[in-house]
């Protein structure tokens, strides 16, 4: 990013991050509209209503705005914050036949995917210390880190990557992983950074009562 002219500002308060949600969000779809023009596929950009939830409730919110040194134009932003669920029955689960991580994102292209393909990796993220109440705060876990927010003009891996270094460069790291949820076309991205797939599922309320039903049944 440094060669495109584009440095990082100091991580904003709450408040400056939800005065620029406008400039954010077309930001973005400039982000899009490029990566159309080259890109069969092309994902839906992040939409105001996420992005504002997203910086109105994250806790904490860690994050860093990329713009131009000439003139201060924004060319990206990161988000991270402790990873939180709202769903009572969230796994981390890269061996459930719900779970689908094999999918072709690229490898037919020759590249190689990573995958959690013995569910160890999943299984160390479910061990890890959570607690709390999915209908109030959430189900917090602590010691994993989420990228929640992530749009560039170019300058993408060199956010993620300052991010990293600032999550790994204190004496005693707050967290231990560090995870994503990556649409289809992004999965490349983060795999090329070094992260890997790995599955998460939940049983939605409905299903729960199927399954009482069939069990009373039984």
């Amino acid at each position: 990013a440094p060669d495109r002219g584009a440095t990082a500002t100091p991580p904003p308060p709450r408040e400056i991050w939800l005065t620029l949600l406008g400039e954010m969000v077309q930001m973005v779809n400039e982000a899009l509209r490029r990566r159309a023009s080259c890109a069969r596929d092309a994902s839906k950009p992040l939409s105001l209503e996420y992005m504002a939830d997203r910086l109105d409730v994250d806790d904490p919110l860690l994050g860093y705005l990329a713009v131009s040194r000439e003139d201060g134009w924004l060319q990206g932003f990161v988000t991270c914050t402790t990873f939180t669920t709202w769903h009572a029955d969230f796994r981390w689960d890269s061996l459930s036949p719900a779970v689908e991580l094999a999918t072709d994102h690229g490898e037919s292209q020759g590249r190689t995917p990573r995958v959690d393909e013995d569910g160890s990796l999943a299984d160390e993220l479910q061990a890890q210390l959570h607690a709390g109440d999915p209908d109030n705060e959430g189900v917090v876990w602590p010691r994993i880190a989420e990228l929640s927010l992530l749009g560039a003009l170019g300058c993408g891996r060199w956010l993620v990557q300052l991010v990293i270094d600032v999550l790994e460069s204190s004496s005693e790291p707050p967290y231990e992983y560090l995870v994503a949820q990556a649409t289809d076309n992004s999965i490349p991205f983060y795999e090329r950074m070094g992260f890997v797939r790995v599955g998460a599922v939940t049983v939605t309320r409905r299903k729960k009562e199927r399954v009482a039903e069939v069990e009373a049944e039984e």
